[in-house]
């Protein structure tokens, strides 16, 4: 075979290899196309579904916050249904008797007045009652009463006027129906039983409270600084309550209060002025504002047949010597008054009297209990007070 024919056969298969190359290359183009395409398609498909389920879960959240509300919110959607219906039958009829009234279009007006008015106050009394709940709303129900009762009174005057009494009265319940409904279940909700149980707790806390601080605004001292500035001093401490204030009191479980400095030298200047063995009565005492008889009033008072001696065990002070026999009890205000309890307490007596209350309590003894049951003055009762508990706090401690 020529050179000739030769070439050409090789230019041939060049070509047909060529284009099989060709070939080759454009399926694989379109292959990656179709992988391509097919991969977008499934992007496509799955943004679908993600964006259709991201809708389903919100229309789910949607409708199960819309199903909690209405389980909390039940009361109150009734509520607002009827005040609605009341509202639609009441409104146009007031417009109507305004404009009759007044004999122009701010006639109509008059609704604003016999409806929105008490509706008005009973959302302010709704609002102060969520937002500030320990704020009075008093007032407020007092505006919801007034502009309820005007709504009422101009809806019976315009029905007894109009079609009768019978129809002023169906015109003035219509009225006020939704507002008194929703004083009733809305803005004043029945509480249970444990939750009037701690509100009364509450307010019997805030009571003594209030009052305790009261009473020690009364007795407290007023200092005043160089500078012409003056500020309230308190004696701090343990505290009962009375009627005329605050009383020094033991509390179970908690240590007693020492005698300060002020207390013990007082205590030891007045011991000093006064006879070795004398009691001073009650009313001596500088510190002391309130006079009283040095016998108590339990040890002035026997029963009928009861001697002296069956007063001191039951809370008096029992003498040292007592007499050979009763002698006959005088009446006196239609009591029987033991004379002997009327002479004065020596230091042991009062001792004596002070250990026996201590023991028949069974705790520490205030200077105040002391002063109250032996009629002695308040630094008689402080020193007591100090003895019998520190001998019982040695008892208990042996």
């Amino acid at each position: 075979m020529s050179g000739w024919a030769t070439q050409r056969l090789a230019d041939r298969m060049a070509a047909r290899e060529q284009n099989r190359l060709d070939l080759d290359a454009a399926a694989a183009r379109q292959a990656v196309a179709l992988a391509q395409a097919d991969e977008r398609a499934e992007k496509q498909r799955a943004a679908r579904d993600a964006a259709m389920s991201r809708r389903r879960a919100r229309r789910s959240a949607a409708r199960q916050a819309a199903a909690g509300w209405l389980a909390v919110h039940t009361v109150e959607v009734l509520i607002y249904a009827l005040a609605v219906l009341c509202a639609a039958m009441a409104v146009p009829a007031m417009a109507v008797y305004g404009l009759r009234i007044y004999g122009a279009v701010t006639g109509v007006l008059l609704p604003a007045l016999t409806e929105l008015g008490a509706w008005a106050f009973a959302g302010a009394v709704q609002a102060s009652r969520r937002r500030h709940p320990d704020r009075p709303v008093r007032w407020l129900a007092v505006g919801v009463i007034v502009f309820a009762a005007t709504g009422a009174a101009l809806n019976l005057a315009h029905g007894w006027s109009t079609h009768g009494p019978l129809a002023g009265v169906v015109m003035a319940a219509v009225s006020v129906a939704g507002i008194v409904a929703h004083q009733l279940a809305v803005a004043s909700p029945p509480r249970s039983r444990a939750e009037r149980t701690a509100a009364r707790h509450g307010r019997l806390v805030e009571r003594r409270l209030a009052r305790a601080r009261r009473a020690a605004v009364r007795r407290a001292v007023v200092e005043l600084s160089p500078d012409g500035t003056v500020r309230l001093v308190y004696q701090t401490g343990v505290y009962g309550t009375r009627r005329r204030g605050l009383a020094p009191a033991v509390a179970p479980g908690l240590p007693v209060d020492p005698v300060d400095g002020w207390d013990a030298g007082l205590s030891v200047l007045l011991a000093s002025a006064l006879p070795e063995g004398v009691v001073e009565p009650a009313g001596t005492d500088l510190t002391d504002p309130t006079p009283a008889h040095p016998t108590t009033e339990l040890d002035q008072q026997v029963s009928d047949g009861e001697s002296a001696d069956s007063v001191g065990r039951s809370g008096g002070v029992a003498l040292a010597d007592p007499p050979p026999s009763d002698p006959p009890a005088t009446k006196t205000g239609g009591r029987r008054v033991n004379p002997q309890a009327r002479r004065k307490l020596t230091a042991d007596e009062a001792l004596a009297a002070a250990r026996r209350y201590a023991r028949r309590k069974g705790r520490p003894v205030t200077a105040e209990e002391l002063r109250e049951r032996l009629g002695v003055g308040a630094v008689t009762a402080r020193r007591l007070r100090d003895k019998v508990n520190a001998e019982q706090a040695d008892g208990g401690a042996q």
